[in-house]
């Protein structure tokens, strides 16, 4: 089993990239056809982790946001000489649901546009698990710290309105709470996941809740941005991501946040040239 090549389709997005790169690291045999390559469902993929996906763009490219998510999905299925599959998700499904574990029933919406993502996503899940193979597996992953080209999670926002004006204005509360994971941590559990003989959904998340006051210090302290707060901010209430099911089947403890977020802000600093 060891020999069997991991294949990271979608190599050139964030996840992806880090996965291909932990993998590489590892010595692991792994393939990542590029995006204009037509020729990966002809030869042997080994095991799969389908990491094609959009984010931030989504509601100005629906169609694009779709055949992401379903429709390249549906050729691999119908076509793909593979092992085993590994489908990245998000734990944005779990948006309104009253619980975040991988059997929570979930609550969407077709007439509210941003609900575009989690329909799209929801059925690459449903047809991942459901699509005739029988080896393959969910994979929700929460808020992912790490560096990438382009602004996607809360963080990264942040941090790039701090490096444009050296200041932070905060329109959601200090109590504010979400669940990140530091992309280290990720990809070397997808890693394991891929190779698994496991199936069904798995939240690939820290099962931590991490307020925005703790967020604000550290940019404070460590950036030297000033942070204020809009009077009105409202604030987050969200359920923490339910981890269990993850811990009993991978062993899975990732770091803390008051960890990594300063080596993650040092590494910021150096790929953005801040030197102040």
């Amino acid at each position: 089993m060891a020999d069997v090549p991991i294949t990271v389709l979608g190599a050139g997005g964030f996840i992806g990239g880090h996965l291909l790169r932990h993998l590489q690291a590892a010595g692991v045999p792994c393939d990542a056809p590029a995006r204009n390559d037509d020729t990966w469902l002809r030869r042997p993929l080994g095991h799969v982790v389908y990491a094609i996906g959009l984010t931030a763009d989504f509601r100005a490219r629906p169609l694009d946001t779709v055949q992401a998510h379903v429709c390249l999905l549906r050729e691999l299925l119908a076509h793909g000489d593979f092992a085993s599959l590994t489908y990245l998700s998000s734990t944005r499904v779990y948006a309104g649901a009253a619980r975040t574990d991988e059997a929570a029933t979930l609550l969407v919406d077709p007439n509210a546009p941003g609900d575009l993502y989690n329909l799209s996503k929801l059925m690459g899940e449903s047809l991942c698990l459901h699509g005739g193979h029988p080896r393959t597996r969910v994979a929700r992953l929460s808020n992912i710290v790490g560096l990438r080209p382009d602004p996607d999670i809360f963080i990264d926002q942040l941090l790039e309105e701090g490096r444009r004006t050296g200041r932070v204005h905060l329109r959601t509360a200090l109590a504010s709470t979400k669940d990140y994971l530091w992309i280290d941590d990720a990809v070397a559990l997808l890693a394991r996941i891929a190779v698994s003989d496991a199936t069904g959904i798995f939240n690939v998340a820290s099962g931590e809740g991490v307020a925005n006051a703790q967020i604000a210090r550290a940019l404070e302290r460590d950036m030297g941005y000033a942070v204020s707060v809009a009077a009105d901010a409202p604030a987050w209430d969200f359920t923490a991501i339910d981890m269990r099911h993850t811990q009993r089947a991978f062993a899975f403890t990732p770091r803390r946040f008051s960890d990594y977020f300063p080596e993650f802000l040092q590494h910021y600093r150096l790929q953005k040239g801040i030197t102040a």
